[in-house]
């Protein structure tokens, strides 16, 4: 149940899956007392209209066998018990479509509309339900008023209905005092039957009126307060304190990977300082070069520490830099638009590597290489996605 000491009024925000999961494991789902009792009498009628016939011939079977006996068996104490146990087991064997059309009636009166639930917390012991006070307050209370109103107009009408179906049928009663018995006997199952189908339609049109509202009912009891909601969400997504250390160490560790990657490329570009973004170019793979690691500010220091170690090149072009952190992730291919720039400190890089000292002028750098404008986070207007990124 919701916590007593909170106002309805307080409650104002919808279950939430979560809420709802948890009452159904507690076993706290929307039943309805109206339908069981449609359920099991609608069961009833049907079991009986199909297995009557059926039941009735074994019983009169059944008995006839019980009455024609022989005294020796009947007195034999080996042979007596026997009977008996003969007797029962055809009585089970009779019985046994009823009592199952019975349970199968019970499992959907408890299945609709809350569904099958498993859960042994109904079981459990629980010392406020053997207060007189909270049994007295549950009584009282709003839920057990509206209960027993529900069952104070569900009785007077059935006694109405019964009272109408049994003046009016009165003369059909009366006329079986004058028929034979076996004509009397199946008059009288069909008048039965007649007033018991009367009743189940009084009781169909409750259920069909009590299972919304039970369904509603549920739902309202299960509302939640917004600190509840709250609280909810914390506890669905973890402690903010904790998600930021996980935060901090899942970015420790991609860094710690990246890292790695530093030695195996074949330049970095830098901002010189802010920047740095490690390329690779498979020459035998295809496709083209990828940017296998990119940091800024300190982690862009601790790239170029790496590189140097590795004797990576170290080439400065800001605007480069700045596009290639801004719009190409870890491991992705550099955009189209970033080509022709990139060939060209590629192919700087590859003339500095085949570069002998002493033979022939050392390569160039290329200078004004073409990037794009509005690839360029310098570029962003003050108010836009890159201010206040470091240039």
């Amino acid at each position: 149940m919701a916590d007593n000491d909170v106002s309805r009024e307080d409650r104002q925000l919808p279950a939430s899956e979560r809420r709802l999961q948890k009452a159904r494991e507690e076993g706290r789902v929307a039943r309805s007392r109206d339908f069981g009792h449609f359920a099991m009498l609608g069961g009833a009628l049907l079991a009986a209209g199909a297995f009557g016939p059926a039941l009735g011939q074994a019983s009169i079977g059944m008995m006839r066998r019980a009455l024609r006996f022989e005294r020796p068996p009947a007195l034999t104490v080996d042979q007596l018990p026997m009977l008996l146990a003969s007797a029962g087991f055809d009585a089970l064997v009779a019985v046994a479509p009823l009592v199952g059309a019975l349970a199968l009636a019970a499992i959907a009166a408890s299945a609709i509309p809350g569904g099958i639930v498993l859960s042994t917390k109904a079981l459990s012991f629980d010392a406020s339900k053997l207060s007189p006070a909270n049994g007295l307050k549950r009584i009282f209370s709003i839920r057990g008023s509206v209960e027993l109103l529900k069952l104070i107009v569900l009785s007077v009408t059935l006694t109405t209905v019964g009272a109408w179906f049994v003046s009016a049928s009165l003369p059909e009663f009366a006329g079986l005092s004058v028929q034979p018995l076996a004509q009397a006997l199946d008059s009288g199952v069909s008048l039965m039957g007649a007033g018991l189908t009367t009743l189940l339609a009084v009781l169909a049109m409750v259920a069909l009126a009590d299972l919304p509202f039970q369904w509603l009912r549920h739902r309202a009891e299960l509302r939640m307060t917004f600190q509840e909601a709250k609280q909810e969400a914390k506890e669905s997504e973890g402690d903010p304190m904790l998600r930021g250390r996980i935060r901090t160490r899942q970015r420790e560790i991609a860094s710690r990977r990246m890292l790695t990657a530093v030695p195996a490329a074949d330049v970095v570009i830098t901002n010189p300082t802010h920047y740095a973004v490690a390329i690779r170019y498979d020459e035998h793979g295809g496709g083209a070069p990828r940017v296998v690691a990119k940091g800024v500010d300190l982690l862009s220091a601790r790239i170029r520490d790496v590189a140097r170690e590795a004797g990576v090149p170290l080439v400065g072009a800001p605007p480069l830099a700045r596009a290639l952190y801004a719009h190409v992730e870890l491991d992705r291919e550099i955009p189209v638009a970033l080509y022709n720039a990139v060939a060209q400190v590629l192919a700087y890089v590859y003339q500095l590597r085949n570069w002998v000292p002493g033979r022939g002028a050392s390569p160039v750098m290329p200078q004004g290489l073409e990037v794009p404008p509005e690839l360029d986070p310098a570029n962003a207007p003050p108010d836009g996605g890159a201010a206040g990124e470091p240039r």
